[in-house]
């Protein structure tokens, strides 16, 4: 569109107006708020976009639009004048809006014709007339102006919308519009959006971050410590008139008390955002008090709070009229309330229907558990105060979420009626008790509040009441299962597995969750009974089915205990590389978790002491103690004590190993435990040469098991029996589940006496098989507590078949360095203390620091070191190290540096 005439005849004959005050005040710059700080992200982002051509700032109620853009008005950063047009709460017609604009213009000091303000009139078949001529004047514009027009959202005239529009899509160069709005506008602008010719900011771009809130505050003479801005933010998300609000609120005196009483219901707020609601009808008002007991609402959940059939068509007009309800996805089924505003109308509900509200949770409490969200049904049926309907979600959907990453929240949603179980004992309180005792970890407390909901089992409505059973022993399993106490803890697990079984109830929706903990609580049983393969199975399953029901802490103990049990078959790849992922998964997931993978460190720490790495076992040893400690895991405790038992056996301290051995068998242990502290004893007699007191002991202990015979086998071995340790360890060629660890010792005792017996082929194939089981894990403990006789064996097997060479290799080199001449010279102190560091995997650098002295000064005293020693690298110096008894057991080294304190040696 072109415009040729001049702009002194642009417009008619001017006819006198008067600027009244109302016009006067909707054609200047805002005053806005008396205390204002400066806000130089926003405010940036904004010149930038105006810069560039049109800019469309839409956002809610209390959003700071017209404070943002007033602000950066008085910055001195607009590009040109400004003339600012706040469009009347009524909307206006054309006629209107033409003169008050030119009247913004004359205000902002920018002559458009003669400069005279004037009535413009439009005839009902022409409203159209003085567009033309107006047009002109703004293209004739010599200087850079900008337009703000504040509200554009009440524009409801069509004959100003057009022109409007057609001002976007043909700008006058001099003109930068700014449009300030909130919802869903009238206008056409889907075109330049996509022709990227208007710029935009949103509420996201509108809310105060963190630096922006602490000078608004700041400004307001109030000082908040870290949390509680952090709290502020929370509440408010960061909108304008929420923290304006706080600011105004809150005491300097005393800001923590004055900010846990600030919320939606506090008179300032209340005031606030009673005048956004008033406007409303009494049907829109009716329809948010009702939805606002949900902290989401789409249209279905919205329908069935309100009973109105048109509630998504509602929000959607909620949402672009008012901004009260605001979309929260991008196919714009889910809204939500600004939280202030919810509360302010939750508390409307509360005061106006207090018989109503009670019903609506209800209302919402089916519609949550009818679509597959049980905790917040949960919440719901809690704030409801409906006990039946708490118990009947509690047991049939939301119960086994405590074994999730949700279980904080479950936790949380029950603690009402967990605090009622003294006062108001009923199986849903003292369930909800028992389930707040076993999130902290209480597993006695918890214990007592199941044995008390059971006691009340049988008042239960009969609907209920297997479900309640169902939910009821699951918390016993997982409870008798961390204390320990094995048997119950199967019993309550095998129970459940009854009761979800062939022809359970099907009103039970977590039925697939349930048998996911049965499961999970009995392959631990397994595990510590010492049914090893079966516990390996059983956890296989029970991490499976708890991965595909999204029981993230079950899947993660499921999995930290097979590895338990992966190794202590011997397969310590397997299980070293699942113990790892465990660990590295709960690390990846979330902080906290490391209680549930205690069985992972676990595992790392055996593979460990299989491998002859003392050093690294203990670092392991000493994190799994941490988890079980926190996660108050009692089975995995015992654990680790025998564990560090077999540690002390293994680094020399037998002394100490025979004392930490008595006082555990004393205290008595599960199957497995108690296997390993007599493998423990075993190899400690045997290193004491008291192979006569294994045989004393072993047979009290009835029909012997497959480790029975393996240190029955060596014993025998020790007192010259050769024939009698074959024959001890027979059945174990034969036996099918004997794992590899068993298999390793049983070729290395059957080689052995074959040797004795001078049956050379007989060693030979044994030797052969022994390496090859162990070669793939590096599983060397079992030939190097073999002793001096087995070296021989090895060099035999390495000239007649040659194969597993390099893991010969390796046992060879360890046998030679073991009984290798002492050194030449005597090492340094010096010398001696970077020696004990080499262990912990420290580096030169880490060394140096440690030690307070430089790198070349570590670098010089290794090089010494290697040559009295007569190795060439730092793996030969620790073996060498330790053959020379220069290195005493793990306590004796030094701590890890401060950086690993607290990490794994290797990446888990």
């Amino acid at each position: 569109m072109a415009y040729h005439h001049a702009a002194q005849d642009a417009l008619p004959p001017p006819e006198s107006v008067d600027v009244t005050p109302r016009l006067a005040a909707r054609v200047a710059v805002p005053r806005g708020p008396s205390v204002r700080i400066a806000r130089p992200r926003p405010e940036g982002r904004l010149a930038e976009l105006t810069a560039a051509g049109s800019t469309l700032v839409s956002a809610g109620t209390g959003e700071g639009k017209t404070v943002l853009v007033a602000g950066w008005a008085a910055s001195g950063r607009v590009p040109g004048a400004l003339a600012w047009y706040t469009l009347p709460e009524q909307g206006t017609d054309l006629a209107t809006f033409w003169s008050d604009l030119l009247t913004a213009f004359n205000r902002a000091g920018v002559r458009l014709g003669d400069g005279r303000p004037r009535l413009l009139s439009t005839a009902e078949h022409r409203p159209y007339q003085p567009l033309d001529d107006i047009l002109a004047l703004f293209y004739d514009l010599s200087e850079p102006v900008v337009l703000v027009f504040d509200g554009v959202h009440r524009i409801r005239d069509r004959f100003v919308l057009d022109c409007l529009d057609l001002l976007l899509m043909e700008p006058p160069p001099a003109l930068r519009l700014v449009l300030l709005g909130r919802g869903a506008l009238r206008l056409r602008l889907q075109r330049l959006r996509l022709d990227g010719l208007l710029g935009e900011m949103s509420t996201a771009d509108l809310r105060f971050d963190r630096a922006e809130t602490v000078r608004l505050l700041q400004a307001h003479g109030l000082s908040l410590d870290d949390e509680q801005i952090d709290r502020l933010l929370a509440r408010t998300g960061g909108w304008a008139a929420g923290l304006r609000l706080a600011a105004m609120s809150l005491d300097p005196a005393d800001p923590a008390r004055s900010l846990a009483r600030f919320s939606g219901t506090a008179a300032p707020v209340a005031d606030y955002l009673a005048d956004e609601v008033a406007p409303l009808s009494p049907a829109v008002r009716s329809f948010l008090l009702h939805t606002s007991v949900a902290e989401r609402i789409s249209g279905s959940l919205a329908t069935a709070l309100s009973g109105r059939l048109d509630s998504q068509r509602l929000l959607e007009d909620l949402a672009a009229r008012t901004g009260l309800v605001r979309p929260v996805d991008r196919q714009g089924e889910w809204f939500d309330h600004h939280e202030l505003l919810r509360e302010y109308l939750y508390h409307r509900l509360q005061l106006e229907e207090p018989d109503t509200a009670p019903a609506i949770h209800r209302r919402a409490a089916h519609w949550y558990a009818q679509h597959g969200a049980p905790l917040p049904a949960l919440r719901h049926a809690v704030a409801s105060a409906d006990h039946h309907e708490v118990g009947r979600i509690l047991f049939t959907r939301a119960l086994p979420r405590l074994m999730s990453a949700d279980g904080a929240i479950l936790a949380e949603e029950v603690r009402p009626l967990a605090a009622a179980a003294d006062t108001a004992p009923s199986v849903t309180t003292l369930a909800c008790a028992a389930v707040t005792a076993l999130y902290r970890r209480d597993f006695v407390r918890a214990r007592t509040r199941l044995r008390q909901a059971r006691s009340m089992l049988s008042g239960e409505p009969a609907g209920l009441r297997p479900a309640a059973e169902i939910g009821l022993s699951a918390l016993g399993a997982i409870a008798a299962g961390s204390l320990g106490e094995n048997r119950a803890a199967r019993k309550a697990a095998g129970r459940v597995l009854t009761l979800t079984g062939p022809g359970a109830a099907s009103d039970m929706p977590a039925m697939a969750e349930y048998r996911a903990l049965a499961h999970w609580c009995i392959g631990r049983t397994q595990l510590w009974q010492g049914a090893v393969s079966a516990a390996h199975r059983t956890l296989q399953d029970a991490a499976t089915a708890a991965g595909e029901c999204r029981l993230d802490l079950t899947e993660l103990s499921a999995d930290a205990h097979r590895a338990v049990a992966e190794v202590v078959r011997g397969e310590l790849r397997a299980g070293t590389k699942l113990a790892r992922s465990t660990a590295a998964d709960a690390q990846r997931r979330a902080a906290g978790l490391e209680p549930y993978v205690g069985g992972a460190y676990l595992a790392l720490a055996l593979t460990e002491l299989q491998r002859d790495h003392p050093l690294v076992a203990a670092r392991y040893l000493a994190q799994a103690a941490t988890a079980a400690e926190t996660g108050a895991d009692q089975p995995v405790r015992c654990a680790v004590r025998v564990a560090e038992a077999r540690l002390l056996v293994q680094s020399g301290d037998q002394g100490t190993a025979r004392r930490v051995i008595a006082e555990l068998r004393a205290g008595g242990l599960p199957g497995l435990l108690t296997e390993w502290l007599a493998g423990a004893e075993v190899e400690a007699e045997l290193a004491a040469g008291a192979p006569a007191a294994i045989i004393d002991r072993l047979p009290a202990r009835g029909e012997p098991g497959d480790w029975d015979r393996i240190w029955l086998g060596w014993a025998d071995l020790s007192l010259h029996r050769p024939g009698g340790a074959r024959q001890r360890i027979a059945p174990l060629r034969r036996s099918a589940d004997r794992g590899r660890a068993v298999a390793v010792e049983e070729s290395l005792i059957t080689a052995l006496a074959a040797e004795a017996l001078r049956q050379d082929g007989v060693a030979v194939e044994a030797v052969d098989r022994a390496l090859g089981l162990a070669f793939e894990d590096q599983l060397s403990h079992p030939f190097r507590a073999a002793g001096h006789r087995l070296e021989p064996l090895i060099r035999r097997q390495q000239r007649v078949l040659g194969s597993y060479a390099s893991f010969a290799s390796t046992l060879i080199d360890e046998h030679a360095a073991a009984t290798g001449a002492p050194a030449a010279e005597p090492l340094t102190e010096r010398e001696l203390t970077v020696l004990r560091y080499l262990p912990t995997m420290s580096s030169n650098d880490e060394i140096a620091a440690d030690l307070h002295i430089s790198v070349n000064t570590v670098k010089t005293h290794l090089k010494s070191l290697y040559r009295k020693l007569g190795v060439g690298n730092r793996r030969e110096a620790i073996r060498q190290g330790r053959v020379r008894e220069l290195l005493g057991s793990p306590a004796q080294q030094p701590a890890p540096l401060r950086e690993e304190a607290s990490r794994p040696p290797y990446r888990i």
